[in-house]
């Protein structure tokens, strides 16, 4: 808590000390002019006794009297009026701040109490000089006696001729004055007073011989004890003005006199003013000369007029808060253009105000003239009034006291003092106290004589219950009367501190002034009493009686409506109560007074001030209500005209509400302290306050928002101004507190802007990297990216590879710095948020920067910047760096908007981003009238950027905005790699925003002429790409690399199709119904080289060359990504050598649309005894399903028909012809309709060469060995399956297992096919506008077994429920690889060949037929064959045995087919069978009745060479062999 200097026994002494008059002849007050003292003043300092005295009560007890206190007061001085006490009152408190060294910042001054960390002050000295000066001026009553004066001094000069007379005359005037204006100051004690006789003598000019003989005169005339002859001035003027200032002794009067204002002088800087809850020091206010700076801020009513735009914006705010200290209504700027009256309707009262009789007119002139304004010279104003002259201030220079005192001189001062109060004044108080003692003894026997008669006939008058404020209370004493007399006696023995006897006296005296009713001396008496208790300390065996202080203070308010007396008590009693610890009951007091004592604002701020430092030093201590009583002393202070000390209180109440989530309570203490320190100009305090209302969690509405930041604006500008003029910092931008920027979300392009609307709009160019680009595909890039370097170095990876990063982001690897070249644009992302709920307008946003440059030599390159605003170096700035600026970007309120701004460097060297600069400014009402404000300056015009996001809206430039910045300091992540790292917050480097600039490179740009957005799944579109090199310096090794290789092609032959034409066709005169051609396998590489001729691109240099491109088998929206490599051709510089590559993104999305589905099986025949040896084995029948998906729909682009113009096969073993014997031309699939397409395969033999067979349903012949039909069957998933399946592992099980894997592939022969069909078609598109569209395209169907359904697009297999979860693994039985069930079941095919219908007479017996079984070998290897004719195949399979036929009696007989039949002759018959060949082998079959038979009801079992001879497999054979027998 804030200590007083004296503790409570010292200031009660000090306060209730004997009072001595001084009075002087002229010639002694000129002897002390030379001084420039009076003798009053003079001996001041020497009035406290250092030794201890002696005195004796009247009951002759001894008593110690310690440090006892004389008050001297000059006769002749008149009291002041009460407004001059009024004004002493404030300069007291005005005057008295913190020293600037300490400022309560000591270590015992941090206190914690629960969360909160209070920094307190140790002291609170304008509440000491409010005390003292209140004492001193406060009005003299006859119900007491403790400040009349006991004494005169009479002081006369040792120069006089006649010092006697003199002393004579001073003696008669004070009779006179005592006797004939008893109400004249000052007051005395009784009628027999002290009178005491000093000589004054001057050493330095008088002749101490006489002075002597004067002496030995008085003591004559008026006695030995009461005269003194002091000597003074042994030092004369002329001494005086030779001495130096150093050598002059210490001032020990100036504590005792009152301070006169100084004025200080104008100095040319003004310095910083810092505030206790920023942690620094806030005093020690110079002056300014400012006339720019406004004289006063209004913070009562607004005025009807505005006289400019700068000051309305200030004065337009009001300090008003709700009752929940919530918000601070303001009028905008709008609002004080119209009707004035309506916004004082609107405004309320303060809460916190004291409704007094003032008006506010009185309380807004008291505050506006600083000429009235009690603090003004306290708080630094100054003008031109103010200053005075040189010679005033050089007479103030020279008002030095005591300088013709010597120490000697001192010495007789104290001695002076001392045989004063030793030989005069305490043996008169003894004999008074005896006097008054005798007299009040000799009448107590009668005046209880006749009290008690009178009570036991009348009764008593003492009241009864509490005392009514209505109760007539005017008791008239004469000066003689026991009471008074009582009081009296009372009075000097506390003055001469014997407590006890004080006490009873007292005690007796209330019960007296009780009887009487006389509630003034009745109070005075309860005061006192409770005083002398106090002062009795560890003496006393009773308690402070605390409640005798109350009712004092409650009857001084209440009944005798005495404030000052009541506001005495209150300063004692609170000190007493403090002492004892009682700080609840102290602070009660002190809060009691604020709300009785309400038209003085001064005294209810210092004691809520008061009262709130006692309920932060209770036992437990208060905090919230220090702060709330805190915030009511600053209003209150604030009223007072304290602006300083209203400052200093909300300052202190913020350390309790500062992020407490009391966010408006917390915005009105800011809001104040904003004003009071702008009032006292300390801008920087001011704009920091205000600063802090501008935050993201505030809850007040737009309206009061929207005036929180003009108020920081306009006093923000305020201070820059100021600043400007000091050359403080020159030309480096303050930083501003909005809009909100998240640095870590900042994002760094490198090499190309925003995607322009090209000029051609048949041209695409390529998407490269954008902000918004898809970041978890920078792995898919990097793997392609990696796939080409690769490429490019022969098959090898450098060891010193990095992959290209463009845009770096929070989420990439920004450990290295990334790499610029010169010319080449450097885009950043800044996100802005604006937190408020008000619009911001940025005007002239641009990028801060720091840039070395690379300069070969011995100097050190001088570091550049763009921040200093010199036009030289703004300049020389942008030759270096060229930096764009956006004209403006509009804010709406909480709208987070990204900001592009681009750098591009002309030289090398290492560039920093540090920052963003800008105009902060808010919208003016030119954006709602046409008509501007006066002062607004004209509004540019918003130049549209692509940088701004949205779209263009007015200019919203007003004049009242600041120029200032935002630092751009990005946090690198957190490391976790180390425990230090995991116990401590670690974070890496991240320098995205250090860029190093490199030389010049080539800068490739790619552009696609008539780049399709869709198209139908298999069509084939031809379009242009176009490259070009737009930088100054070669390049080559151009690649590209796709993440779908079967989306285009650039062509392989020389003869390519000229653009537009996609196919190319064969001469019309070409008479083979079924070309075939054939060329080698080829291996289409994933990076494809450019083709463009002599392999380099020179700077400005254009290439075009054609590109087809073919959609999707799949149906739906597809991206494609596209990354184009190359290198400059010369790398000469160094430092490039780390940048050997460049590359360029492009992503297309293509939807592609149904329109062709394709579906085909391959069979082969059985063996036929008929045909030619193998020939089942060189052909095949080829079925095909094809569909058209696409439906008729009106007014949206459809497919009416399609039309298959060519089927070709592409095949190493196959060719395909046409079972047709007639020409089958315009072959047309209307819409969802289906065509049966039948083909035959037909085997050949080739030197490991691709065959191309072709079959023609149109008169357009397209050669299919061509670019682009043979590209996309190479580039297709068909081809590459096929030249991956030799020898078909897909039809093994695999077996992890089995070290070793045997190869079955002469097995899987039996089944394989490997040929590919190419379905082109053509299709007739209707379009919008209701034109037709012909678009031709291919499919491809890959067939690599027999009887396999397959299709043109790709199978989605759906996911399989997996297994549960086993902990514990099974063990798998270790089994031999074994070849595929679907093979080994059909190596060998085998037919019947018997008469289709015989006649037998069944009568004779058995018909015996007989049946040629013919075998094939279907594979490779030599198989064992095994015929059982025992056995039926039926038996192995699931179907049942035929029942026998019926005969119904009297019904025909009607065939049925029937198995029952039996063979004859052998009934097993082994024979081998070698690669590919056929046998025959002859059986019987005997029927024994007539009808229809199957002859397929015998079993083919084989084996192979590498399978277990015990284990025959059994072939399938499912066609029936039908014979028919009638009777």
């Amino acid at each position: 808590m804030a200590q007083c200097k004296q503790s409570a026994p010292e200031f009660i002494q000090n306060t209730f000390s004997p009072h001595v008059a001084v009075l002087c002849s002229k010639d002694a007050e000129v002897l002390c002019q030379k001084n420039n003292l009076t003798f009053a003043q003079l001996v001041q300092p020497f009035c406290r006794l250092g030794t201890e005295v002696h005195i004796k009560d009247p009951n002759n007890v001894s008593h110690s009297i310690h440090n006892l206190r004389i008050s001297t007061c000059d006769m002749s001085a008149t009291p002041p009026q009460q407004a001059t006490t009024k004004k002493m009152l404030n300069d007291a408190v005005a005057g008295s701040q913190l020293q600037t060294g300490d400022g309560g910042r000591g270590a015992g001054n941090m206190i914690s109490v629960g969360n909160y960390d209070l920094q307190l002050h140790a002291s609170t000295p304008w509440f000491e000089a409010y005390r003292e000066c209140f004492l001193d001026v406060i009005t003299l009553s006859d119900h007491e006696y403790l400040s009349h004066c006991v004494g005169c001094i009479f002081v006369a000069s040792s120069g006089q001729s006649d010092p006697i007379a003199t002393f004579t005359s001073l003696t008669n005037q004070q009779l006179q004055q005592q006797q004939q204006f008893p109400n004249k100051m000052p007051r005395w004690f009784c009628p027999g007073i002290l009178t005491y006789y000093v000589l004054l003598h001057d050493v330095s000019d008088g002749e101490l011989p006489r002075a002597e003989a004067y002496y030995q005169s008085m003591k004559t005339t008026f006695g030995s004890q009461c005269c003194h002859l002091l000597q003074i001035n042994s030092r004369s003027l002329q001494t005086v003005e030779n001495m130096k200032p150093e050598a002059s002794l210490p001032d020990p009067w100036s504590q005792f006199l009152p301070k006169a204002p100084e004025v200080q002088p104008v100095k040319s800087h003004t310095p910083r003013y810092f505030i206790t809850w920023e942690g620094v020091e806030y005093d020690g206010l110079p002056l300014q000369d400012d006339a720019s700076f406004p004289s006063h801020l209004s913070e009562a009513r607004l005025t009807s007029t505005i006289p400019d735009l700068e000051t309305s914006v200030i004065e337009s705010t009001p300090d008003v808060i709700s009752d929940k200290i919530s918000t601070v209504h303001s009028s905008s700027l709008t609002d004080l253009n119209e009707t004035n009256t309506s916004n004082n309707e609107m405004l309320m009262d303060h809460p916190l105000a004291f409704h007094s009789t003032e008006t506010q007119a009185q309380v807004e002139q008291s505050s506006i003239s600083h000429d009235g304004d009690a603090t003004a010279a306290a708080n630094g104003y100054q003008d031109g009034k103010s200053t005075g002259s040189a010679a005033g201030q050089e007479k103030s220079k020279l008002r030095v006291h005591g300088v013709c005192l010597t120490t000697s001189d001192m010495d007789r001062l104290r001695i002076f003092m001392h045989e004063f109060v030793v030989r005069s004044l305490i043996p008169w108080a003894e004999k008074q106290m005896r006097m008054l003692n005798e007299q009040l003894t000799s009448r107590k026997g009668i005046h209880r004589s006749i009290f008690s008669a009178t009570k036991k006939w009348f009764g008593t008058n003492k009241p009864s219950g509490p005392i009514q404020a209505s109760q007539n209370t005017s008791v008239v004493y004469t000066s003689e009367a026991p009471e008074l007399q009582l009081r009296r006696l009372a009075d000097l023995a506390f003055l001469f501190q014997m407590y006890d006897y004080a006490y009873h006296t007292y005690h007796t005296a209330k019960r007296d002034f009780n009887n009487d009713h006389a509630w003034l001396h009745f109070a005075g008496a309860l005061e006192m009493a409770s005083l002398s208790i106090f002062m009795l300390g560890s003496q006393s065996q009773r308690q402070y009686p605390h409640h005798y202080m109350e009712s004092a203070i409650t009857t001084y308010l209440t009944t005798c409506r005495n404030f000052q007396y009541a506001v005495r008590a209150t300063l004692v009693s609170t000190e007493a109560l403090k002492c004892r610890g009682m700080y609840g009951e102290a602070a009660m007091q002190f809060l009691k007074m604020t709300n009785e004592v309400g038209d003085s604002d001064l005294s209810s701020a210092l004691f809520l001030e008061q009262g709130a430092h006692c309920f932060i030093n209770m036992k437990t201590p208060m905090v919230r209500k220090y702060a709330f009583h805190m915030i009511l002393a600053g209003h209150r202070f604030n009223k007072a005209g304290q602006r300083k000390h209203s400052l200093r209180a909300y300052s202190q109440a913020l350390q309790v509400f500062k992020s407490k989530y009391w966010s408006l309570a917390e915005d009105h203490i800011h809001f104040t302290i904003g004003r009071q320190s702008f009032n006292l100009k300390q801008l920087e305090n001011a704009s920091s306050a205000f600063k802090h209302l501008l935050m993201a969690e505030s809850k007040q509405p737009a309206a009061q928002q929207g005036a929180f930041l003009r108020e920081y604006l306009f006093v923000y500008k305020q201070l820059l101004t100021q600043e400007a003029g000091e050359n403080c910092s020159y030309g480096r931008l303050p930083e501003l507190p909005l809009p909100n920027i998240n640095s870590n979300t900042t994002k760094v392009l490198l090499g190309k802007q925003q995607p322009q609307i090209p000029e051609n709009p048949r041209k695409t160019p390529a998407t490269g990297v954008w902000f918004d680009h898809d970041e978890s595909r920078n792995v898919c890039w990097q793997k392609l990216e990696e796939k080409l370097v690769i490429s490019a170095n022969s098959g090898s990876l450098p060891n010193t590879f990095r992959s290209t990063l463009q845009c770096f982001t929070n989420n990439t690897d920004n450990r290295a710095s990334p790499i610029a070249f010169v010319g080449e644009h450097i885009v950043v992302e800044v996100q802005v948020e604006d937190p408020l709920q008000v619009t911001l307008v940025l005007s002239d946003v641009m990028l801060l920067w720091s840039f070395l440059p690379s300069i070969a030599g011995a100097d050190k390159p001088q570091l550049i910047s763009n921040e200093v605003s010199t036009g030289v170096k703004n300049n020389l700035a942008d030759e270096i760096i060229q930096t764009t600026v956006i004209k403006e970007v509009v804010l709406e309120g909480g709208q987070t908007a990204p900001i592009h701004l681009t750098l591009v460097p002309r030289q090398p060297g290492e560039l920093r981003v540090v920052g963003l600069a800008y105009n902060l400014g808010t919208t003016s009402s030119q954006s709602q009238s046409s008509s501007p404000l006066p002062g607004d300056m004209p509004s540019s015009s918003s130049t549209s950027s692509p940088s701004i996001l949205g779209s263009q809206k007015p200019s919203f430039i007003s004049s009242v905005y600041v120029r200032g910045k935002q630092k751009l300091e990005v946090q690198g992540p957190r490391l976790n790699a180390s425990k230090d790292d995991k116990t401590n917050k670690v974070y890496g480097p991240d320098r995205r925003l250090d860029l190093t600039v490199h030389e010049e490179m080539p800068i490739l740009e790619v552009s696609f002429c008539d780049f399709p957005d869709s198209l139908l799944c298999g069509e084939v579109h031809c379009i242009e790409m176009e490259v070009r090199n737009t930088g100054r310096s070669p390049l080559h090794q151009l690649k590209v690399m796709s993440t779908h290789p079967d989306f285009f092609t650039f062509g392989c032959s020389e003869d390519l199709p000229k653009y537009p034409y996609v196919y190319q066709t064969r001469s019309v005169d070409s008479d083979i119904s079924n070309p075939i051609d054939s060329c080698s396998v080829r291996s289409v590489p994933d990076v494809i080289d450019i083709p463009i001729e002599g392999n380099v691109l020179r700077p400005g240099d254009t290439r075009s060359l054609p590109m087809w491109l073919r959609g999707n088998d799949i149906g739906g929206i597809h991206e494609v990504d596209f990354l184009f490599y190359y290198e400059p051709l010369n790398t000469q510089a160094k430092e490039n050598d780390s940048v050997r590559h460049r590359v360029l993104r492009h992503r297309a999305v293509v939807n592609t649309v149904e329109s062709l589905s394709v579906r085909a099986v391959v069979t082969k025949p059985s063996a036929c005894v008929s045909s030619s040896d193998g020939q089942e084995l060189k052909s095949c029948i080829i079925s095909c399903e094809l569909e058209n998906l696409s439906q008729v729909q009106v007014q949206r682009p459809h497919i009416q028909e399609l039309q298959v113009t060519q089927v070709s096969c592409a095949s190493q073993d196959w060719v395909v012809n046409t079972l047709s014997i007639s020409d089958q031309k315009d072959v047309r699939i209307g819409s969802r309709h289906i065509l049966q397409l039948a083909l035959k395969g037909t085997k050949c033999k080739t030197d490991n060469k691709l065959m191309f067979s072709e079959v023609f349903f149109d008169m357009q012949k397209i050669n299919s060995v061509q670019t682009p039909c043979c590209d996309f069957y190479f580039r297709s998933p068909a081809s590459r399956q096929i030249s991956s399946s030799s020898g078909d592992a897909s039809l093994v099980p695999s077996h992890r297992s089995a070290p070793f894997q045997p190869d079955f592939s002469s097995l899987n022969k039996a089944r394989e096919v490997k040929l590919t069909l190419i379905i082109l078609w053509k299709a007739f598109v209707a379009q919008e506008n209701g034109q037709l569209k012909i678009l031709v395209g291919q499919h491809h169907v890959c067939i690599e077994r027999v009887d396999t359904v397959v299709t043109a697009y790709p199978l989605v297999q759906s996911n399989q429920d997996q297994p549960p979860l086993k902990f514990i693994r099974d063990v798998e039985p270790q089994t031999e690889p074994q070849p595929s069930p679907e093979v080994t079941t059909k190596l060998v095919s085998y037919s019947f060949l018997h008469q289709l219908d015989c006649t037998h007479n069944f009568n004779t017996g058995l018909c015996i037929v007989p049946v040629t079984l013919k075998l094939q070998n279907h594979t490779d290897t030599s198989v064992d064959v095994l015929v059982d004719t025992s056995k039926s195949s039926d038996r192995f399979g699931t179907a049942s045995s035929p029942s026998p036929p019926q005969f119904t009696p009297g019904s025909p007989t009607q065939p049925v087919m029937s198995c029952s039949f039996s063979w004859v002759g052998p009934t097993l018959a082994n024979l081998t069978l070698a690669p590919g060949a056929n046998q025959q082998l002859q059986l019987k079959a005997a029927f024994c009745r007539p009808g229809v038979y199957n002859c397929n009801n015998l079993a083919v079992f084989v084996t192979y060479a590498d399978a277990d001879p015990s284990e025959m497999i059994l072939q399938k054979h499912s066609t029936p062999s039908i014979i028919t027998l009638s009777a």
